[in-house]
This record gives C-alpha cells, sequence and structure tokens, in this order.
C-alpha cells in the first residue's frame, strides 16, 4: 500500500458559522463547499447511530489539500482538553506575508494569543522563521509563521 494523495484535515468546531467567518478571514475566502449530512451513510461511515453534521471546506492556499470543519449535531458534542502537549491534539501550520494584518484580524474574530511578537528561530532549518502559535474561537491551535525580510545588498 502506498498513500498517494492527501485529501483534507479536519477540525470539529462548536459553531461553524463562528469558524467560517474565523477561517475564511483567516486563509483570504470563504468555503467552496458547506452542507448538512443527514444521510444513513454518514453513520455507517463515522460510526455514530443517527449522525448529523454539517460541514465547510475550504482550500489551503498553495496546496490542494482542504480544510474541513464539521459541527456535529448527532451525537451531541462535548469538549476535550485541547492543550497541544496531549496525545492527539492537532494542529494547522500557515504562512503569512503580513504579521501585523494577520494578529489584528485574528484577535478581532475571537483568536488568543499567548504573545503578538513572532519568536524568531536562530538555529536549525526553520532559522530566520518567524513563528506563533495562537487558539481559535474553540480552542484548536492554529500556528503562523514568517519568514525574515531578505537583507538587499
Amino acid at each position: 500500500m502506498a498513500v498517494t494523495k492527501v485529501v483534507h484535515v479536519g477540525f470539529t468546531v462548536a459553531d461553524l458559522d463562528r469558524s467560517v467567518a474565523f477561517y475564511s478571514a483567516l486563509l483570504g475566502e470563504g468555503p467552496h463547499f458547506r452542507r448538512r449530512y443527514d444521510e444513513p451513510y454518514i453513520s455507517d461511515i463515522i460510526g455514530y447511530h443517527g449522525c448529523s453534521l454539517e460541514i465547510a471546506l475550504f482550500r489551503l492556499p498553495g496546496t490542494e489539500v482542504e480544510l474541513e470543519l464539521l459541527r456535529y449535531y448527532e451525537p451531541p458534542p462535548g469538549r476535550v482538553d485541547l492543550e497541544t502537549y496531549n496525545a492527539g491534539n492537532a494542529h494547522l501550520c500557515l504562512t503569512v506575508d503580513d504579521w501585523d494584518a494577520a494578529v489584528a484580524r485574528l484577535k478581532g474574530l475571537g483568536a488568543s494569543f499567548h504573545r503578538e511578537a513572532p519568536v524568531w528561530q536562530t538555529a536549525g532549518e526553520f532559522e530566520g522563521t518567524g513563528t506563533l502559535y495562537l487558539r481559535d474561537p474553540d480552542g484548536i491551535t492554529v500556528e503562523l509563521d514568517i519568514r525574515a525580510p531578505v537583507a538587499v545588498e
């Protein structure tokens, strides 16, 4: 067996409208697909009897990979501990071209930051990259990266 393609990465969210607004602002465009699913085959795929959910699909810039946001109605959603260090938790890493604009826009949409300036990596394969973790309104970790400007001689 060989993996031939990455199709999408999915995150379960509490409020799809709020998350669509957040990720539309982050990615610079809205979802290209949104639909509620109540068909019995969804229960068979996911493994929850009577499953009902709504999804929104976004194109991730510079890739063929999509971001899938899922909002479950049945079974009723709960909450998990989203601390980044817990096994099973994931994050989405994106490169931005304007740090201040990204931070200002995301703060206005409910993102939380433990710092607002990038941490510049000074060694290793990511040297020259500024990085910051933030939390979306559901507590999902998003990593923003920006490359240091190249000095012109």
